[in-house]
Order: structure tokens, then C-alpha cells, then sequence
């Protein structure tokens, strides 16, 4: 009897204060933002947001976080 694979995909957003996005399929990466960063010297991280908004509220979290932070 042959084994049936099914792969099932639901998409994120990486922002933990996101209140959703119900315009977007969360089963369809049209719309949504993938993005890829790397620091020098560490691995590349990897994130997906479903609105600029988003992804400018969750990189300014990140970025508060060096402020101070020695050169």
C-alpha cells in the first residue's frame, strides 16, 4: 500500500505583538514579507511579517535592544 505525504503549510507572523492578518492566507506566501539578515560571524536569521508596519515594529524592538551598546 503506497504512503500519501501531505505537507501543510501555515505562515506566521515573527512579530510577538502581531494582532494577525486576515487578508492574507496563512496557507500562501503570496503577500507576506520573507526576509533574510545576517550579522557578520553569525548565522543568518531568517523572518516573515505580514505587513511593513510589522516588520518596522519588530526591527525597532531589536534595535532599542544596541542602544548603548558599546562600538
Amino acid at each position: 500500500m503506497p504512503v500519501e505525504v501531505a505537507t501543510v503549510t501555515k505562515i506566521t507572523c515573527d512579530n510577538p505583538a502581531c494582532k494577525g492578518h486576515p487578508e492574507l492566507d496563512e496557507h500562501d506566501r503570496t503577500g507576506w514579507l520573507f526576509i533574510s539578515s545576517e550579522v557578520y560571524g553569525e548565522p543568518t536569521q531568517q523572518s516573515v511579517f505580514g505587513s511593513v508596519e510589522c516588520l518596522n515594529a519588530a526591527t525597532k524592538t531589536t534595535t532599542e535592544l544596541f542602544v548603548g551598546a558599546p562600538s
